[in-house]
């Protein structure tokens, strides 16, 4: 159990889906929602003003989307760990964000528990999160292309 609760911001320009995933984690007792961002400017300035655990973040924001917030964070050295959820399983955006340190990337149709366990164990330095349908994608790729980005992800 932690001792701390988890911080994180989430990142996520469709408010509706926003309130749906602060209503989520805040119910769980060891998870925090310390700030929202409705596209990808509001979330760095949040990872730097807030430095959070984690950053929930979308693919698809205005300003900014999610591969090129990865990007930035990744070369800014901070420590904030980022978990994508999307509703995109397009290859060229899952291979973006695990190539700028993404830990995890979820399907917005995922099951609400599964959000809360990826947020939980990422907090405690795991990686490789991922819905079955970016498995699946991951495994097709190794399959038709040999070692690839993915396979320490399995």
């Amino acid at each position: 159990m932690l001792l701390t609760k988890i911080k994180l911001v989430v990142a996520e320009d469709n408010a509706t889906v926003r309130r749906g995933i602060r209503s989520l984690l805040n119910k769980s007792h060891e998870i925090e929602v310390v700030g929202e961002a409705t596209n990808g400017r509001e979330a760095l300035q949040l990872v730097g003003e807030i430095e959070p655990d984690i950053l929930l973040l979308d693919v698809e924001m205005p300003d900014l989307n999610g591969i090129q917030v990865a990007q930035m964070l990744k070369e800014s050295g901070r420590t904030t760990r980022i978990l994508v959820l999307s509703a995109y399983d397009d290859q060229e955006y899952i291979r973006g964000m695990f190539l700028n340190g993404a830990s995890g990337y979820l399907i917005k149709d995922e099951a609400p528990e599964r959000i809360v366990d990826a947020v939980k164990g990422i907090a405690q330095g795991e990686n490789g999160w991922v819905s079955p349908q970016v498995e699946a994608r991951l495994k097709k790729k190794r399959k038709n292309k040999g070692a690839g980005f993915g396979d320490n992800l399995a």
